[in-house]
């Protein structure tokens, strides 16, 4: 049983195999032969103010891999207000201010764990180049003026999965701490050669681009559709659940778009995702007029027809899938490369006695 960190991730999983591992998984889904569990997230209030315990649990299977893959986390939440915007803030409550979050992977034939592996980096990535696909599927080709509002752990995953499906020509940050963006916009330009500029308002980073990235952890619009050039694409990532509907995109967003995808439909509009049903109860949107990101990467939902089309693209939950897939790789990677540290099989299994 291999034990695999966040550090030995970083090491084995490239951007570019992280989107294929994840397209095939799309496209096993979309056919009926893949296997996910919706995410689920239990509640516990703390007897500090604003303060709960989440345990989040997922899982999904590809056929042909033989492997079933389980994510949790365990996490301490914070619902915060942030010069005035809401914010929900996972807290570092481990010891040495760390968090907890796992990928055990099962064999499917022998029952036995193959390996438990960190889920940080799969976690961040997961997300950023789920969004990249639909990028790759629904931006205009000569994409490349990105617009992008955030600038932590995801907002850097979604710059690095954006400039691999499309070349990036300039791009604008916008986060409310002026000292992050500015540090942002360095990396960018130090590491990855980017023309990066820090920008004052989040208008200012969306006005003329035609792909906008909102990788935020806000519970309010902070993407006016009116800001919006003809032909742009966006993404937004932040999903509520029944205890909190929370909103990257705002109605004229929506109101606008031609095309509009979700992670999952059904989960939208099962949480009751403040986005994409708010939308829908106030008739901009109807659910039928919404397609699942697995349909786009089969070919059975529309593409973009012409170049002034707004298309929207509201990576709205975590499926079991994802890990599934990434995690599979990594597993397959670390074997070949010799990578993790290994632990005795009896230590996971047992002998049950009459």
């Amino acid at each position: 049983m291999l034990i695999l960190d966040n550090d030995d991730v970083e090491k084995l999983l490239d951007v570019d195999s992280c989107i294929d591992s994840l397209a095939c998984a799309y496209r096993a889904l979309a056919d009926g032969t893949a296997v996910d569990r919706a995410r689920t997230q239990t509640y516990v209030k703390l007897p500090e103010p604003q303060l709960s315990y989440c345990l989040k649990t997922m899982e999904g299977a590809i056929p042909g891999t033989g492997m079933m893959a389980l994510r949790l986390t365990s996490d301490v939440i914070s619902d915060q207000d942030d010069n005035g915007i809401a914010r929900r803030i996972k807290l570092a409550r481990g010891p040495g201010e760390t968090y907890c979050g796992l990928i055990v992977l099962f064999s499917v034939t022998r029952l036995m764990p193959l390996a438990i592996i960190h889920d940080g980096y799969i976690q961040v990535f997961r997300v950023a180049c789920t969004s990249a696909l639909s990028a790759r599927l629904l931006a205009r080709e000569d994409a490349g003026d990105l617009g992008l509002l955030g600038s932590g752990g995801q907002a850097w995953a979604h710059l690095q999965a954006m400039r691999a499906v499309r070349r990036l020509r300039r791009v604008r940050i916008f986060s409310p701490d002026r000292g992050h963006r500015e540090k942002f916009a360095q990396r960018a330009h130090d590491e990855l050669g980017l023309k990066a500029e820090p920008m004052a308002t989040a208008r200012e980073a969306v006005i003329g681009a035609d792909l906008v990235v909102a990788a935020t952890n806000t519970n309010e619009p902070i993407v006016d559709g009116s800001w919006l050039a003809p032909g742009a694409h966006v993404i937004s990532i932040v999903s509520g659940d029944d205890t909190l509907q929370r909103r990257e995109l705002d109605d004229e967003t929506l109101r606008r778009a031609s095309i509009v995808a979700a992670h999952s439909k059904q989960i939208a509009r099962d949480q009751n995702q403040g986005d994409l049903s708010i939308p829908v109860s106030t008739g901009i949107l109807q659910w039928d007029q919404i397609y699942d990101l697995s349909e786009l990467v089969a070919g059975r939902a529309p593409r973009r027809t012409h170049e002034g089309e707004i298309t929207v693209f509201k990576n709205n939950v975590g499926l079991g899938l994802q890990f599934a897939a990434v995690a599979g790789r990594v597993y397959e990677l670390a074997q070949r490369a010799g990578v993790g540290r290994s632990l005795p099989d009896a230590w996971f299994l047992e002998k049950l006695k009459p």
